[in-house]
């Protein structure tokens, strides 16, 4: 059973779309509160450590930062973490980002056309007769 060209090409789109390429983005102190509760966040304080955060959530003065730690079990075991925001030197927070995401896809887009517009034209026209002409036995 084979897939058409336009069915592979919407699958690939919502691959790319679903998973997209991340980057790190750098929140002004200002918007350190703006949300009180973000996602996938690096923080990096002003005595040079850094903590990767599955989520965070803050109040007027202070982050609450939990992760997920692997450990063998069958129950999941959190790591949570309380800073001052005066002892944080950059909150940096994980977001799609649509420029890269958009030239991956177009080039995943691109080279899909391009093997469709291919195979069209290595199909040939000549009914599938031979070079040769017909096979005399």
């Amino acid at each position: 059973m084979r897939c058409g060209v336009p069915l592979r090409v919407a699958c690939a789109t919502l691959w790319l779309a679903g998973s997209g390429c991340t980057a790190l983005k750098e929140l002004p102190r200002q918007e350190y509160t703006a949300e009180a509760q973000r996602e996938h966040v690096q923080v990096e304080t002003k005595d040079g450590r850094v903590y990767h955060f599955d989520d965070v959530r803050f109040d007027a003065d202070s982050l609450y930062g939990s992760t997920r730690r692997d450990v063998e079990g069958y129950a999941d075991e959190f790591a949570t973490f309380d800073l001052a925001l005066d002892d944080v030197q950059r909150i940096s927070t994980r977001k799609v980002d649509w420029y890269r995401t958009g030239l991956v896809g177009g080039g995943v887009i691109a080279a899909l056309v391009a093997a469709g517009l291919s195979s069209q034209s290595n199909s040939g026209g000549d009914g599938g007769v031979s070079p040769g002409g017909p096979r005399i036995p």
